[in-house]
């Protein structure tokens, strides 16, 4: 065999027992990877819970916005009204998922 026959063939056995590594790592790490990810999709807080936490959340950071726009309070509101329901609702639907 020459020289560049030898050289393939320890790339490849170096590249098996690496694979092979990996695979026997994954399937020692997987399933408690899986019962956490199990455990995190376990229901949590409900809809009802969720809509306080969303509310109060949505008030500050629509409050801070309008403090720093510029305008005030006064010249975003017409912005800020339909923009408090929009985050509201999607604050609201996305703790109760999340958390």
């Amino acid at each position: 065999m020459n020289n560049l026959g030898k050289s393939k063939l320890g790339w490849a056995v170096v590249m098996l027992v690496v694979l092979g590594s990996v695979i026997a790592g994954l399937a020692w790490v997987v399933p408690d990877a899986m019962s956490g990810i199990n455990a995190a999709l376990e229901p949590g807080v409900s809809l009802k819970s969720s809509a306080k936490y969303a509310f109060v959340l949505t008030l500050m950071v629509l409050g801070f916005f309008a403090v720093v726009a510029g305008d005030g309070l006064l010249g975003e509101i017409q912005y800020i009204l339909p923009a408090f329901l929009i985050f509201f609702v999607f604050n609201w639907l996305l703790i109760a998922w999340v958390f």
